[in-house]
């Protein structure tokens, strides 16, 4: 029988560069821990950066075979 765990949570910060100028994202990444909510300008490179801290929820199952999968279940914002 498998095992389930679906509790599991992780705060995450999403961050996003963006340039205004060109109107392309330059970047993004996603990295684990707690971030503030926070918007900076370069006025050089015309560059917005985005910090948005996130919360993910997931579900982990470890099958008879001890086969692990985890899946997203949601991602919500604190």
């Amino acid at each position: 029988m498998p095992c389930i765990r679906s509790d599991l949570q992780q705060p995450v910060c999403l961050t996003i560069i963006y340039n205004v100028s060109t109107g392309a994202l330059v970047d993004s990444s996603v990295e684990c821990g707690v971030c503030n909510l926070e918007t900076e300008f370069d006025f050089t490179t015309k560059n917005l950066v985005i910090r948005v801290p996130l919360t993910v929820h997931g579900i982990l199952t470890i099958n008879d075979h001890f086969q692990a999968s985890c899946v997203t279940a949601n991602i919500t914002q604190p």
